[in-house]
Order: structure tokens, then C-alpha cells, then sequence
């Protein structure tokens, strides 16, 4: 089963770049969220690019509230000319600055990265009735709200659960953004039984890259 490490983008290049160094020890791709929580930062496709420079493959997401259809279309050409593969289109948070423009769905954007002959991913949400999402046509789907392996019954092999995990340092800010989350502990449980479940799962400890680190580590041991 792969295992995926969740990079949030930083406007602080170092720190970054200490990050990636740091998870490439453990996986081989990295999950690059867009403008987390709808707040400005170093946009994904540039975090992307410092991944690939240190050897790792970067799964992209691309907010679709943000943008018309040119300005998505040439995000792709950007992605594409950068020699990034994997991209996730998604709707997104609401902007915490300007107007969303809403222009796009996801379908259309799924059609079009799969066009330009990108892995297309989309997000699931284990809440809600997600028949229709798996008929989208994604390459893969990341699966929010995952607490337990059967959730994953009667779905395609191309789902990726999202494991947040929570801490100490990160329980406010998992707290705003609405998810579900798991403790370390739970959260190698989780990773255990889902060995022959899933093809993968993303790991995510958002303001906590030390919970991260060791959760890989005990993975790896």
C-alpha cells in the first residue's frame, strides 16, 4: 500500500524545502494542497516544482472556485510544461480574499486535465451520497471523513483515504477546517488494516510536520 505525506504550501521557501527533504526519507509522493482554508499562500504548482526537485512526485490540487476557464486551462499548461502528472481538481473553500468566480464544475475540469493527459483526481466525501462523484470520471479519488475501512466497501480500487491526524499543536486548526481526524495511535491502526482495502492513503497533520515525521517513521519501522 503506498503511503502519501501531505506538504501545506508556506510562503517560506526554507522551511519547505526542510520539509520535503525531510518526508522523501519515507514516500515517494507528496499531496500539495492549494490555498488551504481559502487563505493565500505559495501556490501548489510552485511547492510542486521544489518536489520534483528533490525527487519526489507532487499530486497538485487546483482550486476550481477561483478560476475562469482560461485561467484553469493555463494552470494546466503551467503544470504540464513543469512535468507534473498527478493533478486534483477540486471547488475549494471559499476565497478569504476577492469574489469566488465559480465558472467551472468539477466534471468539466476532470474532462479537461484528463485531455491534456494528466492523473485526474477528485475528492470524495465519505458523508455524503457519493455515487455520483465515482461517475466523474476521475483517475482517483482522495476520500475525506474516512474513520474506518468499511466505508470503503463496494468502492472502486482508486480510492485514497485521508488521514488527518490530530495533536496537541493541531486540534484548533483541524477544529476550523471542519474534518475528521484520528490520533496517531488510531492512526497507524487505520493504516494496518487497510493494507489490502486501498490502493493508498494520504497522510495529513496539518500544523504538526514533528507528528507527521514520526507517524512515517513508525511506519517505515
Amino acid at each position: 500500500m503506498e503511503i502519501i505525506a501531505e506538504i501545506t504550501p508556506s510562503l517560506n521557501k526554507a522551511k519547505l524545502v526542510g520539509r520535503l527533504e525531510a518526508v522523501r526519507r519515507y514516500v515517494e509522493k507528496v499531496d500539495i494542497p492549494e490555498a488551504p482554508g481559502g487563505k493565500p499562500t505559495a501556490h501548489s504548482l510552485a511547492v510542486g516544482v521544489l518536489a520534483k526537485q528533490l525527487g519526489l512526485e507532487p499530486i497538485v490540487h487546483i482550486r476550481l472556485v477561483d478560476l475562469n476557464k482560461t485561467a484553469f486551462k493555463s494552470l494546466l499548461g503551467g503544470a504540464h510544461i513543469l512535468d507534473i502528472r498527478y493533478v486534483v481538481v477540486l471547488q475549494g473553500d471559499p476565497p478569504a480574499e476577492g469574489k469566488p468566480v465559480g465558472e467551472i464544475t468539477t466534471e468539466e475540469a476532470v474532462a479537461a486535465a484528463k485531455s491534456m493527459g494528466f492523473k485526474t483526481g477528485a475528492l470524495l466525501s465519505l458523508r455524503r451520497d457519493y455515487a455520483k462523484r465515482l461517475e466523474i470520471g476521475a483517475d482517483f479519488y482522495l476520500a475525506l471523513h474516512f474513520t474506518e475501512p468499511k466505508q470503503l466497501q463496494g468502492l472502486p480500487p482508486v480510492v485514497y483515504p485521508y488521514i488527518l491526524v490530530k495533536t496537541g499543536r493541531n486540534a484548533s486548526i483541524l477544529e476550523k477546517l471542519g474534518q475528521t481526524a484520528v490520533t496517531p495511535g488510531e492512526a497507524l491502526g487505520l493504516i494496518h488494516q487497510l493494507q489490502e482495502a486501498a490502493p493508498g492513503v494520504v497522510l495529513s497533520a496539518p500544523g504538526d510536520h514533528h507528528a507527521l515525521l514520526q507517524l512515517l517513521e513508525k511506519l517505515r519501522s
